[in-house]
């Protein structure tokens, strides 16, 4: 922290802020344990997208969920927030007299939005325009270092000097129970999320196919993850195949969730279904063609291991299976 900067006073009500995407909520949840063992009696809110508050509801020592979409984003496949749902959120915030709020990401908008909450102690790291806004205005995040070492430093002003090696993780007994997942997931399965937000960092789905048919070799059932119609994409690719497809299951992200918990290892492309995984403790495998494996690298609670290039090309099965029977 800044040596200009007194720390934050102990919060006795703290809401963290991820009004971000899915995986930088699963990062945040990496800051509710050490804010636990310091602050025992601390009653933790998570406001967030209204897209993530089911997953935000699993991450543990979090007592209460708001959920809104800002006005002035978008979250995958939804428009943008209405103002008059964002201003109730807000509205709610305002309601549980919070002394403190914790910004895991702090753009203007979202301090600014915080402000107006009257907060009277608002944390975060430093970015364009934000630091009228906040109360402790932290220098800007490193780019260059792990997402999870700079959110470190949102804790050391609250006083926590030195919180030890953050990871991300969910709690898997707070999703509701599923015997229909139960009965259809009993073996070892393998979550397989072929997907990504830019197809040109994905490796090409024919490659997906045999890394799939070599781990049934192995004694692995393939479950793919993604939304409908990539799954199609799948489906028309690989007719005939005894694959189990998450949409059976249902499509809304609480589903997703729920059965990659029950996988014994995970690989997918650098996304948010990836970081869940992690913070479930499934092993994964993640895939930066590029994306920024320094940087959001899996820092869950369970095993990981990465294959890291400049692009998809010349990534093979062979590769993809080798470091997947490696991790899991």
């Amino acid at each position: 922290m800044p040596s200009n900067l007194t720390p934050a006073p102990a919060p006795r009500r703290l809401l963290l802020v991820s009004l971000d995407n899915l995986g930088d909520l699963v990062f945040a949840s990496a800051l509710t344990p050490p804010l636990h063992r310091h602050f025992p009696g601390v009653a933790i809110t998570l406001w967030c997208k209204q897209y993530t508050r089911d997953i935000a509801a699993l991450v543990p020592g979090v007592q209460e969920v708001i959920a809104s979409d800002p006005y002035w984003d978008r979250a995958p496949g939804h428009g943008r927030g209405g103002r008059v749902a964002f201003a109730l959120a807000q509205w709610r915030v305002r309601r549980g007299r919070f002394d403190t709020a914790v910004l895991a990401a702090a753009p203007w908008r979202t301090a600014r939005a915080v402000a107006h909450c009257g907060i009277p102690a608002r944390i975060g790291l430093e970015r364009r325009k934000n630091a009228r806004w906040l109360t402790h205005c932290l220098a800007p995040e490193d780019v260059r270092r792990p997402v999870l070492s700079e959110e470190a430093r949102l804790l050391g002003a609250l006083g926590i000097a030195d919180p030890g090696p953050l990871q991300y993780r969910l709690d898997a007994s707070r999703l509701p129970a599923r015997p229909d997942l139960d009965r259809a997931l009993g073996g070892r399965i393998v979550a397989l999320h072929p997907f990504a937000s830019k197809r040109s960092r994905c490796v090409p789905v024919p490659i997906w196919l045999d890394v799939a048919r070599e781990l049934q070799r192995h004694g692995l059932v393939p479950l793919w993850l993604g939304s409908t119609p990539e799954l199609n994409e799948v489906r028309a690719a690989s007719p005939g195949a005894a694959w189990i497809y998450v949409d059976q299951f249902g499509t809304r992200l609480v589903d997703s969730a729920a059965a990659i918990a029950r996988a014994s290892l995970f690989i997918g492309h650098d996304s948010g279904p990836l970081h869940v995984a992690g913070g479930f403790g499934v092993p994964v495998l993640g895939i930066f063609a590029p994306g920024e494996p320094d940087r959001t690298f899996p820092q869950g609670v369970g095993p990981s291991r990465m294959i890291a290039r400049p692009s998809p090309d010349g990534i093979t099965a062979e590769q993809i299976v080798a470091e997947a029977l490696a991790v899991g």
